[in-house]
């Protein structure tokens, strides 16, 4: 076609594809991505749970009350986390999804759109990358929404207090972990641990005991059951 641009698959796309990210209006969601890269190499090497950031999304939207700045503002960001299915997949993993697809339209939107390099128009785009993104995030994610469901109600079902625990992430220590607990009726429930402090570092497949929750920090208490034992 007469005028369209094209990536040209050689040495000179890696060069060109590193000026688009680093334009201004590019800029924001390449550092969105550095950090999210940086986030799942931590979460990869276990010292970060996946739900660490997770929210609980059950606050009263209801638009009919009065509402000021705030609520309206909390009203807003809530009715969108849901929209993007944030209140049934781990927040982290949703928010991936939407800095990744965001990440990807913007660079293409502007690259075939935007040859002026005009800075209204890229952020135009960038509002526009956004909005696609979450469309795409809930059309990826809306299929794992009833199983998620499930797995949340499933660990709500029976205390985990005093049952046993196998380590899941690759390590599990004072500060952050992740612990699987078996079910009778259900699936395993995946659970945020930590060791009590100076505890020594547990590996990968190390037995465990859930002996409290602190609701401050969202987390499950465990200990060895080898310790445990003595």
């Amino acid at each position: 076609m007469v005028g369209a641009r094209a990536f040209r698959w050689d040495a000179t796309v890696v060069k060109e594809l590193f000026e688009h990210m680093m334009l201004p209006y590019n800029l924001p969601m390449t550092v969105a991505m550095g950090v999210l890269f940086l986030y799942w190499i931590i979460v990869l090497f276990g010292g970060m749970a996946v739900d660490a950031f997770d929210v609980d999304l059950d606050v009263d939207t209801d638009l009919d009350a009065e509402v000021d700045g705030s609520n309206l503002f909390h009203g807003l960001l809530g009715g969108t986390l849901r929209f993007v299915n944030a209140d049934a997949i781990p927040l982290t993993i949703v928010l991936s999804l939407v800095i990744l697809f965001t990440w990807a339209a913007q660079i293409l939107s502007n690259y075939y759109l935007n040859a002026g390099h005009s800075m209204w128009l890229g952020f135009l785009l960038l509002l526009g990358s956004f909005i696609a993104a979450s469309v795409a995030t809930k059309a990826v994610t809306q299929p794992l929404r009833p199983l998620m469901i499930r797995l949340k109600k499933a660990e709500d079902t029976k205390p985990v207090i005093g049952e046993v625990g196998i380590v899941r992430s690759l390590t599990l220590s004072e500060k952050i972990g992740q612990v699987e607990v078996h079910r009778d009726n259900g699936a395993p429930a995946l659970l945020t641990c930590r060791l009590s402090e100076g505890a020594a570092e547990l590996p990968r497949g190390s037995e465990v005991v859930i002996v409290s929750y602190d609701e401050a920090e969202g987390s499950y208490l465990a200990t060895s059951l080898f310790d445990s034992s003595k």
